[in-house]
């Protein structure tokens, strides 16, 4: 990621308005830092030189004074807006990273590691509060203010400008140095982290399997290693940063030695005055203050710039754009087409989904059937627009799906996936997802999908029960709620993914009664299944073949 991205610019508009105020906080301080030098310079020169008093000097005493406060002041200010524009702009960001993560679709994201994700909208952003508030501040203060210094420098002392305009850039090449061998540690860094984290999040998920089988205690040996590569590459980092913050040090203190020991000779030598001299030696170190601040900033923020790059990875991954000539409204559809669709994911040695044809009609149950991984859910992610498939169309009556606009077309579609996401709250605040409902309808549209309140023991608080993203229900009760939503909504098109999965007979036949009634209703409701019973009651069967490799290599 470069010093400042345009990409933040564009992604977080809190960020314009901080820069614009810091451009002119550095202006406001190189004036600062030039006047107070001059002020300093000339009171001390009039008190050795000119023999004068403090009454003499009263003056200048208190433009110092007054100096000193707003010098004070204007980095308290610059802090505090810094502090509440790098809050603003994380949150921008999130919502930025969360908005565009909701729009790529459940295909996109059950294709990335979720503690991958996590990392980058939480502790990843979190990382770039450095970034916000320390780094961008000297960054333009770096811009402003040694070329506002090094300007009144020469116009005191040339041969102290020449010295500092020679080794100046020095402090940037050593930056660039160690900022590219830095780069790779925390390439290192951060992939150890993600490993960890992963690893971490896969124990803890398995933990039940592993109880089960007494193969808990072995993980132990596999999470320490991977902590161990974490630490270690985390030190790695944290070595070279202390390593070049003294090498930068180091080259601002020759430096501005240089600068000193050619003042005092000259000054010896008479061939120079001591306001001038004063003035200078004033003026030398803040050309280099900003850039060594930078430099020290810049390792600090590496591990949030890292983020930031998959931050932008997410932002900038294509969507599934609407076709050339899109913005087409979809109509209440009657019969959906597909015609030779076909799907290869990224990488993928074999389509996930070849040449499938069908036609779906209102008021017709259709089920798609076949092994696991021949492509069934790939087709119900092809028909919710979550990715443009290779070849082969989709058609909704008359019109290419691929030219509809994409939420036009989701609002005809209730869908059931695999594994339903419920938020944390009340079964109540789940269901209500799908639309505004009266209790008495909710309790009625829930016995339709097998879910009956009156259960003290499933639901002791009816629709008030505490569920969350991970716990509070079973499997089959999560299911059963989504397929209430599924009611709730009342769609015209039915995307159903196994819903009588992880149910048992009894519920089964409620499930599959209501499915019938939806197909009674004129809806067109297809679905995945494997159960006979949801099999038998279908109005037309498509069996998908796994999808196979040619000795050749080439996908069929």
């Amino acid at each position: 990621m470069r010093p400042l991205d345009p990409r933040l610019l564009k992604y977080a508009s809190t960020t314009r308005h901080y820069l614009a105020f810091a451009t002119v906080n550095g202006i406001v301080t190189a004036g600062i830092v030039i006047t107070q030098a001059i002020v300093l310079g000339e009171l001390l020169a009039s008190v050795f030189i000119g023999g004068k008093q403090f009454a003499d000097v009263k003056g200048q005493l208190i433009l110092l004074a007054v100096l000193v406060i707003v010098r004070a002041i204007s980095a308290w200010f610059s802090d505090y807006i810094s502090a509440r524009s790098s809050a603003a702009a994380k949150s921008e960001l999130r919502m930025a990273v969360l908005t565009r993560s909701a729009k790529l679709g459940p295909a996109w994201i059950y294709s990335k590691r979720s503690s991958d994700l996590t990392n980058t909208a939480t502790r990843g952003l979190d990382a770039l509060d450095i970034y916000f508030s320390r780094y961008l501040p000297q960054l333009i203060l770096s811009a402003i203010i040694p070329l506002a210094v090094g300007v009144a420098i020469l116009t005191q002392d040339i041969l102290s400008a020449v010295v500092v305009a020679l080794t100046v850039p020095l402090i940037p090449f050593f930056m660039a140095l160690v900022g590219w061998v830095t780069q790779s540690k925390v390439d290192k860094q951060w992939h150890s982290m993600q490993a960890l984290s992963g690893h971490f999040l896969d124990l803890v998920s398995g933990l039940p399997t592993l109880k089960a089988f007494n193969r808990s205690r072995f993980q132990a040996k596999t999470i320490k290693a991977v902590g161990e590569d974490y630490r270690t590459s985390t030190m790695g980092v944290l070595r070279i940063s202390f390593l070049s913050s003294l090498v930068l040090e180091l080259i601002a203190t020759l430096s501005v030695a240089l600068v000193a020991v050619a003042i005092g000779l000259r000054l010896v030598n008479g061939t120079m005055q001591l306001r001038e001299g004063l003035i200078v030696l004033l003026l030398v170190p803040e050309v280099y203050l900003p850039l060594r601040q930078v430099g020290a900033n810049f390792h600090a923020v590496a591990e949030g710039l890292e983020a930031a790059n998959h931050m932008f990875e997410i932002l900038e991954h294509p969507l599934v754009e609407d076709g050339a000539g899109s913005k087409a409204t979809c109509p209440e559809p009657k019969k959906i087409t597909i015609a030779k669709l076909t799907y290869a994911k990224p990488l993928a040695q074999m389509p996930a989904l070849a040449n499938l044809s069908a036609t779906f009609t209102e008021g017709s149950i259709s089920v798609l059937t076949g092994v696991s991984g021949s492509g069934k859910s790939t087709a119900l992610s092809a028909l919710l627009k979550f990715f443009a498939p290779d070849s082969g169309s989709i058609h909704v009556d008359d019109l290419d799906l691929a030219k509809i606009e994409t939420t036009s077309w989701r609002k005809h579609v209730a869908y059931l996936p695999q594994n339903p996401w419920l938020p944390n709250g009340t079964v109540r605040d789940a269901l209500m997802m799908a639309g505004n409902a009266s209790d008495l309808d909710l309790m009625r549209i829930c016995l339709r999908a097998g879910l009956d309140f009156s259960d003290q023991t499933q639901f002791p608080s009816g629709l008030e029960t505490i569920v969350s993203t991970s716990s509070g229900l079973s499997a089959g009760q999560r299911r059963r709620i989504a397929l209430a939503r599924v009611f709730i909504r009342d769609s015209k098109v039915v995307i159903l993914d196994e819903p009588t999965a992880s149910v048992d007979g009894d519920t089964e036949e409620l499930v599959i009664k209501a499915v019938q009634e939806m197909s009674a209703a004129g809806k067109i409701v297809i679905a995945v299944a494997h159960r006979p019973a949801m099999i038998s009651i279908a109005d037309q069967v498509i069996q998908i073949p796994e999808p196979i490799l040619t000795p050749t290599g080439a996908r069929s």
